[in-house]
């Protein structure tokens, strides 16, 4: 079985609380001595089998690891894993899914070592947006109803707003974000305001 990890969390001495993202589900695994293996990673993706011991959280065993190239740059690394960790608060209550997450990470995952990731993770965010049918495509504000000028305002879960109704840090051309949410490409977004729209989406979803 593969999956990819996205939290990690120390139980007893040296053991390890492994969530891990199938095409399936989404599993809540225990590992002996997982500190001590460097396997072991948030955003990571595995080979592995369950054991299942009854009451108690099932075993991860014969874990593999399913190397990839972005793993050797830090700064994609970093950003990789934020996005995993959102994802994991996203998904913490579920253990049934949708194929679509799995595969939003493992295309992505591919693709990672070559692309700028904050884009990357960026247009991931809004395919993952327009899947749960949240991705925000009105020219109204979602607070007042008013449709927008030229600039909007840009708010967690990337909804828009006019710049009468929020204070919000991160202010765009209306037809650039809209333009990004129908192509799900920042090709016509400079790298300051992608990390403006990053920041956003750390906020949560």
């Amino acid at each position: 079985m593969q999956g990819f990890i996205l939290k990690l969390t120390k139980s007893i001495k040296e053991d390890m609380i492994v969530k891990i993202l199938t095409t399936k589900h989404y599993y809540t695994l225990y590992r002996f001595y997982g500190a001590r293996h460097n396997i072991l990673y948030t955003g990571r993706k595995i080979d592995f089998e369950i054991e299942h011991q009854g009451i108690h959280l099932p075993k991860l065993r014969n874990i593999m690891h399913l190397a990839r190239n972005y793993e050797k740059q830090l700064e994609r690394v970093y950003v990789w894993q934020q996005f995993c960790n959102l994802l994991d608060r996203h998904l913490q209550d579920t253990k049934e899914i949708d194929q679509f997450y799995y595969n939003l990470l493992n295309q992505h995952s591919k693709i990672l070592e070559k692309q700028n990731p904050k884009r990357l993770v960026s247009s991931a965010y809004v395919k993952l947006l327009e899947f749960e049918g949240r991705l925000y495509h009105e020219n109204i504000c979602f607070i007042c109803g008013n449709t927008f000028q030229d600039k909007v305002a840009i708010t967690q879960g990337l909804l828009l707003a006019c710049l009468n109704c929020v204070t919000a840090p991160v202010i765009m051309n209306k037809k650039d974000i809209l333009d990004f949410y129908e192509t799900k490409s920042l090709i016509n977004i400079s790298d300051s305001e992608c990390t403006k729209i990053y920041n956003t989406i750390l906020l949560g979803l």
